[in-house]
């Protein structure tokens, strides 16, 4: 899901040892290395989780680094599940996470972006790790698309909306890049990507790398006009907040605000080039997702950085051509060689998703730089594996790793409450299936996934069917969701437990082990009788056995 930003937002209009902390409620404040190779998993780690720190400057050392656990948006940390989790603390409660949180080089602070209910509510917040206690916040517009990133000095950059904005450790500001305010221009997550840069994309279709020391522009690309993407024409969108249910749409405006600017972009409704994030290969090269040539297209764009002693600059490569808009930010295997991203999506995909062909493409991204895929044209990659998404467009991005190790999962609120639907969790060596996996009890899983060496973290949820129904499409009744640990080699559960929301976005792991599931709760939103918590919850590891 970008993150929902958001990847994550944009699949449903476009998933402790010792005495337990108390239960915090932060509430939304009014303002004031070695990277992780999925190598097999060290016998002698302890059961209760392990970690190690990343070695991948200018990242802190904690092993999930900004959106998708680091630049090339594999999902991937190099970290051992524990056999079970206890809940510590749960806070913010009453604010969406949409993104995954950050890690201070020490991992004593967590970082939060969130939704935004009223402009004065904030949106980014400093959370001591331990206690869940807030340290400071800021109220920052649109801060809710994109997690924060941070470096090895403890500095944070979060992209939003109208600016992109660096803050020290404490709080205070260090700068602020402003964006094109008459287009209404927003950044939707970030990388730190070749030379330290910060890089993201925009809603107008601009690359931008930012210097981290004082967020000047060092190399900027207009990729509408250098790779001759289409602007769809101006339309009429399908205005979800006028059609949903009283009940549903009170509780939405509670926690993600009464604008329509959230709704609009779920599904795909959007009228901006992007809002995923930005993939960087182990070369620095750069991916992004956005408008394809012709109206019904999207595209990813592959970008080369050149660092010179005089400077850096940007050179087009190829373009990756898919289907309608997507939810799924690019992902880059560890080694660089594949490129994975799933499209399909539209505003009325959200209620018809299996009218609408969706699919997940691979391409191989030595055989596309070396013009020897399947197109003759030299601009053009070809997907080397085209695989079809039974249930229509996914919820968000999709892991892919070395040797072409693949994931695919599925969730659509028209088919939540549905007895027979594909597999949840699908994962694949290419084209071929290596095993799928049917979730207990009817459960569905409803968040990014996040992989370890031996694991798939995340969050399942149960619903139950009513009587209500959005334009044809059956409204679950009640949603009941989990936090869920999947075996990564064989998909079966090995651990679960009671969570109140279904997260959308992210779990992400802390370099002690601690879990923190990061709660969007779009499917409790959607559930007639099922309220949004929202938030985010720590869980701590447990030592397994008596």
């Amino acid at each position: 899901m970008h993150s929902c930003p958001a990847a994550a937002l944009a699949a449903f209009i476009c998933v402790a040892c010792g005495t337990l902390g108390s239960t915090q409620d932060g509430g939304g404040p009014a303002a004031e290395g070695a990277t992780p190779d999925g190598a097999a998993l060290d016998a002698s780690a302890p059961d209760v989780g392990a970690c190690d720190p990343l070695d991948h400057p200018p990242y802190a050392s904690p092993p999930y680094a900004g959106v998708h656990a680091g630049p090339g948006n594999n999902d991937l940390v190099a970290c051992t599940a524990a056999s079970a989790y206890a809940e510590r603390w749960h806070a913010l409660k009453g604010l969406g996470v949409a993104q995954p949180n950050t890690f201070s080089p020490d991992g004593a602070t967590i970082y939060v972006t969130t939704t935004q209910p009223t402009p004065e509510v904030c949106s980014l917040h400093a959370l001591d790790a331990a206690t869940g206690e807030v340290h400071w916040c800021k109220a920052i517009l649109g801060a809710v698309g994109a997690a924060a990133d941070v470096d090895t000095d403890g500095n944070l950059y979060v992209a939003a909306t109208g600016a992109v904005r660096s803050f020290r450790p404490d709080g205070t500001e260090r700068w602020t890049f402003t964006l094109d305010a008459v287009d209404g221009e927003a950044a939707y997550g970030s990388h730190f990507g070749a030379a330290g840069l910060l890089v993201t994309a925009t809603s107008a279709g601009r690359l931008l790398l930012l210097d981290r020391a004082d967020g000047h522009a060092a190399a900027s690309m207009d990729l509408l006009t250098t790779f001759g993407l289409a602007r769809p024409a101006p339309g009429t969108s399908l205005n979800l907040r006028d059609l949903l249910p009283e009940a549903v749409r009170i509780d939405m405006e509670r926690v993600y605000g009464q604008g329509g600017a959230l709704l609009s972009v779920l599904g795909g409704a959007g009228a901006g080039y992007t809002d995923n994030t930005v993939a960087i290969g182990p070369d620095g090269t750069i991916y992004a997702i956005g408008w394809g040539v012709a109206a019904g297209k999207s595209a990813v764009v592959q970008v080369h950085v050149d660092v010179t002693p005089n400077g850096v600059s940007l050179r087009p490569g190829w373009r990756l051509d898919a289907v309608q808009n997507s939810a799924s930010s690019p992902s880059v295997s560890p080694d660089g060689h594949w490129l994975k991203i799933e499209d399909g999506n539209t505003a009325a995909a959200l209620l018809a998703p299996q009218a609408f062909p969706a699919t997940a493409r691979l391409a191989d991204v030595s055989a596309c730089n070396g013009n020897t895929d399947t197109d003759p044209d030299p601009a053009v990659c070809a997907p080397a594996v085209v695989l079809p998404l039974a249930s229509g467009p996914a919820l968000g991005a999709s892991p892919v790793l070395d040797d072409a190790e693949h994931y695919l999962w599925d969730v659509q609120l028209a088919t939540l409450t549905r007895t027979e639907n594909p597999p949840d969790v699908s994962r694949y060596a290419g084209d071929t299936l290596v095993w799928a996996t049917d979730l207990p009890e009817g459960a569905a899983f409803t968040s990014v996934l996040t992989l370890t060496r031996d694991a798939i973290l995340g969050t399942m949820t149960r619903v139950t069917a009513g009587g209500t129904k959005l334009v044809g499409v059956a409204l679950p009744e009640t949603a009941e969701s989990e936090l869920v640990v999947l075996d990564r080699e064989t998909g079966a559960v090995r651990f679960h437990t009671p969570v109140s929301d279904d997260s959308t976005a992210t779990v992400t792991i802390g370099p002690d082990g601690a879990l923190y599931a990061n709660l969007l709760g779009l499917i409790s939103a959607f559930a007639v009788q099922t309220e949004i918590v929202g938030g985010v919850v720590r869980f701590d590891p447990q030592q397994a056995g008596p």
